[in-house]
């Protein structure tokens, strides 16, 4: 369906949603004023819409290698727009076909559509977009699974990248879905067929008069056989048997009766009525004695069946539903062959003689979980009052020792406490905080060593990344929150992402930013104890970009201290406080990385610029950096006895304060 060809593309850029936005990285003015741009900022592009249809065609002459010179032809850049903003425009070819929209096209733009013109496709009055023609749609049927949908539309002259995969995806579910009905609407007839061949095979000329001899039929024909009010008035009591099972009991040939007749039988039996005797108006033969002994044990079969229900139901049932149930048992007549006797009913339904008889005649028995319930909503409406004595917020503690002078009866604390939990009774006095029980849990669970122990300069450029957080305040009381990241060796800033929220987003923002100069496998990224580090989320993201996460210790600033160097540094030379609003701030934030990388030079490090030192280091032969790195440490071990000692130092000071 495409020509297209694998090309490389600058990798700046983000494809954003199916209205062909990018995030633009450099020179968004020379876009503006193109007439084929409609809007165009350092946030986005959007293209005109008699533009796509342009590009559309270019992708469908020459794939992606037609639509990057159609661009450059008319004065866009692949380098302005980035690789995501044409492989997204691709995707959207590829997925929804011709591109164009009825409600901004004029009606000879729309006309001109390629599904148009091929007359196998029009636009919808009832909705917006195109519908296909039902002719066209049913040789597509009919065709499907033997032709599929895009060679059947090849084959009617239509190219199936006008109509798009999503439309063509679409209608096969709908084929598959109209077949499957087909076949089963197939099968149903063929099985009622087969019912109606067995029904009147069953009713031919020979069996009429055998049908007809039935004691409870009235009268029979090829078509219909009608059955005696009697059957109705002896077979309802059956009814939850089953329709087929009470024609067996009365030694019907099921096969006698068709599907709409069974159904007809037990509409009829819903609504007879049993209790006028019928056994007068039926003959006393063999056949009847027969039938009348098979409805005596398809009765016992549903009595069992009943008692078993309420067994089943039993242990669900309160306390008022069992008294119920055994005084209904107590007013059931008595079984003259005293086979369903009280004690076999109690044992039928599964309810002790001794609790029957209890509930029976005493009216408290089994109330006891009522009465408690009633007892603690009394007590609960004391905690109430005693709560809102005078307005002031009290603990559970002080509601129990208040009980007794202010509602005269004494609720212990425990008590208290079950009933205010049980009725969702909540008090502000002193209570847990869930969320510092969560970061405490995660604290435990997600906590990370300090691998780098403040060693910034003893290793090699790109093994180390180090990242923080900080607050930005600027314009008119305006915050935001910067997240960098530096590599302690070059002292290079790899990345810096401003937002108006401190949240995870931001966190992971910040390593997705960290992707462009990514760390060698196995690196170091070393932070503080923010909660952000701690999260699931963001050590999964960290493994992932096979790095080993290290920490500084807790309240410790100068285990990251370059990090914090760096945004001194930030905060102190680039005048960002100026800035009016977030536009503006992520301009001065991008305009001070360049600086800072390219032209700010560092005493600590030759003088040089970070980048300049990164090239310095990397360019170095294995027995120079071999000894740089011997400097490096030697440094490094006369600045940690220095710290050591001016520590004792402050430590005697402070005991000499004190008089020890």
């Amino acid at each position: 369906m495409d020509n297209d060809k694998t090309v490389e593309y600058p990798s700046s850029g983000y494809f954003f949603d199916g209205r062909m936005r990018t995030m633009l990285v450099n020179h968004p003015e020379r876009l503006k004023n193109n007439p084929r741009v409609k809007s165009a900022n350092m946030y986005g592009i959007e293209l005109k819409e008699s533009y796509l249809i342009e590009i559309f065609d270019a992708w469908k002459k020459g794939g992606e290698t037609g639509v990057i010179k159609d661009l450059n032809e008319n004065g866009i850049q692949v380098e302005d727009v980035g690789s995501y903003f044409i492989r997204g425009l691709i995707a959207r070819f590829k997925a929804c076909g011709y591109p164009i929209d009825r409600d901004t096209l004029d009606y000879a733009e729309k006309e001109r559509h390629p599904l148009i013109l091929s007359g196998k496709y029009q636009w919808s009055a009832r909705r917006r977009g195109l519908e296909i023609n039902p002719m066209f749609r049913e040789r597509l049927f009919l065709r499907y699974p033997g032709e599929m949908i895009e060679d059947g539309m090849i084959r009617e002259g239509i190219d199936p990248r006008d109509v798009g995969i999503n439309r063509i995806r679409r209608m096969e579910k709908e084929f598959e879905e109209e077949k499957r009905r087909q076949t089963e609407q197939e099968k149903q007839s063929e099985a009622q067929d087969e019912e109606k061949k067995g029904v009147f095979a069953a009713r031919n000329s020979k069996n009429i008069p055998i049908i007809m001899e039935h004691p409870y039929v009235k009268a029979v024909d090829a078509t219909k056989i009608q059955l005696k009010e009697s059957f109705y008035r002896e077979a309802h009591l059956l009814l939850s048997l089953g329709i087929e099972r009470i024609l067996q009991v009365f030694e019907f040939d099921v096969k006698w009766f068709n599907r709409p007749e069974i159904t007809m039988i037990g509409a009829q039996l819903t609504s007879a009525n049993p209790t006028q005797d019928s056994k007068n108006s039926i003959v006393e033969t063999e056949q009847t004695l027969r039938i009348w002994k098979n409805r005596e044990e398809a009765m016992m079969q549903v009595i069992a069946k009943g008692f078993q229900r309420i067994k089943e139901k039993l242990p669900y049932t309160g306390i008022d539903q069992r008294r119920a149930i055994c005084k209904w048992v107590d007013t059931l007549p008595r079984d003259p062959w005293k086979y369903y006797t009280t004690q076999k009913i109690l044992e039928e339904i599964g309810i002790p003689r001794s609790t029957y008889y209890e509930l029976l005649s005493n009216e408290s028995y089994g109330k006891g979980t009522e009465n408690r319930a009633r007892r603690e909503e009394e007590d609960f409406l004391l905690i109430q009052q005693v709560a809102d004595y005078k307005g002031f917020a009290k603990g559970y503690r002080q509601i129990s020792m208040m009980t007794e002078p202010i509602a005269g009866q004494y609720i212990s604390p425990n008590r208290v406490l079950n009933l205010m939990r049980k009725y969702g009774m909540r008090t502000t006095i002193r209570r847990a905080s869930k969320n510092r029980k969560a970061m405490k849990e995660l604290l435990g669970r997600n906590g990370k060593p300090n691998l780098l122990l403040r060693q910034f300069k003893l290793h090699r450029p790109n093994e180390v990344r180090l990242t923080d957080v900080t607050y930005l305040n600027y314009g008119n009381s305006l915050r935001a929150y910067g997240s960098a990241s530096i590599d302690p060796v070059t002292g290079r800033l790899i990345c810096f992402v401003v937002s108006e929220n401190n949240d995870l987003q931001l966190a992971l923002d910040t390593l997705a930013a960290m992707d462009q100069y990514p760390a060698v496998n196995g690196g170091l990224i070393h932070s503080d104890q923010g909660i952000l580090y701690f999260t699931d989320d963001f050590q999964a993201a960290v493994r992932d970009r096979n790095l080993i996460q290290s920490m500084s210790r807790r309240g410790n600033c100068w285990d990251n201290a370059p990090q914090e160097s760096f945004f001194g540094h930030f905060k102190d030379e680039s005048g960002y406080k100026k800035c009016r609003n977030l536009e503006e701030l992520r301009r001065k934030v991008e305009e001070y990385g360049v600086y800072y990388n390219e032209e700010r030079r560092i005493w600590s490090r030759g003088k040089m610029t970070p980048l300049e030192y990164e090239e310095y280091l990397t360019n170095m032969d294995e027995e120079s950096f071999a000894a740089y790195l011997a400097k490096e440490e030697e440094t490094h071990q006369k600045k940690k006895e220095q710290s050591t000692r001016k520590a004792v130092e402050k430590a005697k000071k402070q005991l000499t304060g004190r008089g020890e």
